[in-house]
């Protein structure tokens, strides 16, 4: 009994010494931490939507409470932020469906995408002050907001889908370039707006519808291939 104690041991110094050997210290940092079905891995998730519950909830709290005028524009620019996180929200939601583990490098990704999304009602109360009409600053500060969380979303999709990287479940490789065009459609139509911004702010929100059509668009021209998706770790046809 003794000698296999010591044999077990020697093995476990040994996976302990090659993880610490070339590249030891590298897979150490980078091994999947949590897996989908337990309590670290839904623990993230959980705290993801808190994030997104919060600040749209943030969103009504920063409405106008006076004057027909601030109020029209507050509603406006609400209705921006509400549609613009949701599409955020479906987003992240869906590319979990395939994220199936976490490590330390994509936990701090999506804690970065969050920080962007837990942004976002501040510069749509900058959109809701302007009196005439949005000032360019406010909405190209909007814009880069937006164009940085889609821009982290988008990192979150392919670190984790990466070849090799163990995170995603295998039917993500199917799916990759569909999710990763949907998501970078956002940033790209948010940078877009930017220079239109400069000449006239007022009619730079509307470039961001765009974000709807150029999605239905890649659905039509790029439609995901029609296979079974992971859902709560098995596969359904």
């Amino acid at each position: 009994m003794t000698d296999t104690a010591t044999a077990g041991q020697d093995g476990e110094n040994e996976a302990r010494g090659a993880g610490h050997g070339a590249g030891g210290r590298r897979a150490a940092r980078t091994w999947p931490l949590a897996r989908s079905g337990n309590l670290e891995y839904d623990r993230v998730l959980f705290f993801s939507d808190a994030v997104f519950a919060i600040a749209i909830t943030l969103l009504a709290f920063d409405l106008p409470k006076s004057g027909l005028r601030h109020v029209f524009l507050g509603l406006f620019s609400f209705g921006i932020s509400f549609a613009v996180i949701g599409l955020f929200w479906l987003g992240h939601h869906a590319i979990f469906r395939y994220i199936t583990a976490l490590d330390r490098r994509l936990i701090s990704i999506n804690l970065l995408f969050l920080g962007f999304i837990a942004l976002l009602p501040y510069p749509t109360r900058l959109l809701s002050q302007s009196s005439a009409q949005p000032h360019y600053a406010a909405v190209i500060f909007y814009a880069a907001c937006g164009a940085a969380a889609g821009l982290a979303e988008g990192a979150i999709w392919l670190y984790a889908t990466r070849p090799g990287s163990g995170l995603a479940d295998p039917s993500a490789a199917a799916v990759r370039r569909h999710y990763a065009l949907r998501i970078a459609r956002v940033p790209a139509v948010f940078l877009i707006s930017i220079p239109f911004a400069l000449v006239t702010p007022g009619n730079a929100p509307y470039i961001w519808i765009l974000i709807i059509i150029v999605g239905i668009v890649i659905n039509r021209f790029s439609p995901p291939p029609e296979e079974a998706e992971p859902i709560g770790g098995q596969n359904h046809g």
